[in-house]
């Protein structure tokens, strides 16, 4: 979802989860920039109903300008607590998958800095995981 300079709206997130509570939706992770959160749910929390009061709800009590329900992504997540310690590590992911030609619908990296999660699309799954692997773990690649 979008909303102009949402980041200065007091309570904005909050809300985003209590219209979720109140749909009985569990989300997964909800990475956030200046005008725009996006909140990945895990399919099977999501009806045609369910999606439709969702846009409503966002619409009418938060104002958001734009509302998009994506499908069909998946989540590969990076892990290790030795990756603080590590420049690059990032880098080396993105370039593996970039050289497969597996697009990222999106990147979050969080604090601690012990991983990377990565969205790509469902189809591109087992072969964004392959080239994660070899990136770090084959021989030819270390």
């Amino acid at each position: 979802m979008s909303k102009y300079l949402m980041n200065r709206e007091v309570g904005f997130g909050r809300k985003v989860l209590q219209i979720l509570e109140d749909l009985n939706i569990r989300w997964e992770h909800m990475p956030t920039g200046i005008d725009d959160m996006s909140v990945i749910v895990r399919e099977r929390e999501l009806t045609p109903i369910k999606e439709q009061e969702i846009i409503s709800y966002l619409t009418r009590e938060l104002g958001v300008d734009e509302v998009d329900i994506e499908h069909n992504l998946s989540i590969i997540m990076i892990v290790g607590e030795d990756m603080k310690n590590h420049i690059g590590v990032t880098a080396t992911a993105t370039k593996a998958l970039s050289d497969k030609h597996i697009n990222l619908e999106m990147i979050s990296q969080g604090s601690s800095e012990v991983s990377v999660m990565f969205v790509t699309q469902t189809e591109q799954e087992k072969q964004a995981v392959r080239a994660l692997y070899n990136a770090f773990f084959t021989e030819e690649q270390n």
